[in-house]
């Protein structure tokens, strides 16, 4: 008998691992975070079986089979170091077919315990979505602040803070994307569930006070305008340390970078300090480009937030202490 969870049992479940045999590409598009892929099928099988299909149902269910035996006698030695018969395993494939079924089965009669989810993959796509559609649970506390004021390294050091920028893989500037590829839609959605679900049971969770596009990546609504109608705090950092501050993260950037940022950014700034911040950064005054791009760009275009607390920004543990003082009050 086959054991099935529906998706509510399956996230409840403390699970050793969670095996996606989807096709690569599949996985590679956006999959469960933490799942490892052990593909029945790899991209070429999936696309042969799937045109086979079509023509003669009997033909592939044979040749498929005799993929899917192959490519799990080899995952078995692959996972025998990484598995144990003593902890729950999850699997699952597309819709809950013949894939994951055929996983669950060989794994089931060597004595693993494994678990296959009722519906695959859609049904845990489908549970991200009505979460991320429907009112949070969570008490936030959003912090803004000037750019470079240090609210990324406040979020990123906070145990308890939902950090959108390392999840988008992008600081949220014309010079964001300092970080590389962003991830997929689904992908950025299925991250967001994860840590959300995580953060469920804490006193409050600390946020960046994002604008709803992060690069290329739209935030959930319901999360942005939770976030935005929260409690903030304001950040406040004198202007050197901003400099300081943004000099370290971005003083690595390539020329070819550099240029494309400040093309998007010259329809809004004057044309005198746009030049002033390209000609210092080609003599390598990093910090007078800085400078410019704070004082002339950053502190004019983005608009002023409203709050209700302010915080000097001292020393990251200083920040801690006040952020927990003002949680404590506040949501007393």
């Amino acid at each position: 008998m086959i054991k099935k969870a529906t998706i509510d049992t399956f996230l409840q479940m403390d699970f050793s691992h969670i095996i996606d045999v989807r096709s690569p590409r599949e996985y590679a598009e956006s999959h469960i975070p933490n799942a490892i892929n052990c593909a029945v099928l790899n991209d070429e099988e999936f696309e042969r079986i799937g045109t086979l299909y079509k023509q003669n149902s009997f033909n592939a269910k044979v040749l498929g089979a005799s993929f899917v035996s192959a490519n799990i006698s080899k995952h078995l030695l692959d996972l025998q170091d990484k598995i144990t018969p003593k902890k729950p395993i999850g699997i699952h494939c597309a819709r809950g077919g013949m894939r994951s079924q055929s996983f669950f089965t060989v794994l089931s009669s060597i004595g693993y315990q494994a678990i296959l989810l009722e519906g695959g993959y859609k049904s845990y796509r489908k549970e991200v979505i009505r979460y991320l559609q429907s009112p949070l649970p969570h008490r936030f506390i959003t912090l803004v602040g000037q750019t470079g004021s240090g609210k990324s390294e406040i979020i990123s050091s906070y145990k308890n803070a939902l950090d959108l920028e390392r999840i988008a893989k992008h600081l949220g500037s014309s010079f964001g994307a300092i970080y590389g590829l962003q991830p997929s839609v689904k992908s950025f959605q299925n991250l967001l569930f994860t840590k959300l679900k995580n953060l469920e049971n804490t006193p409050f969770v600390l946020i960046e006070g994002e604008s709803k596009r992060i690069g290329n990546l739209i935030l959930p609504s319901v999360l942005y305008s939770t976030y935005q109608k929260a409690p903030k705090i304001l950040i406040q950092t004198p202007l050197e340390m901003r400099i300081k501050r943004i000099t370290e993260q971005y003083g690595k950037i390539s020329p070819i970078f550099f240029e494309n940022a400040m093309q998007k950014i010259a329809p809004f700034m004057k044309k005198e300090f746009w030049q002033n911040a390209k000609d210092a950064f080609n003599r390598g005054d990093l910090e007078s480009v800085a400078e410019i791009l704070l004082v002339e760009y950053y502190d004019k275009v983005y608009k002023k937030e409203s709050y209700i607390y302010t915080i000097p920004y001292q020393t990251l543990n200083q920040v801690h202490a006040a952020i927990d003082d003002f949680a404590m009050q506040y949501y007393a």
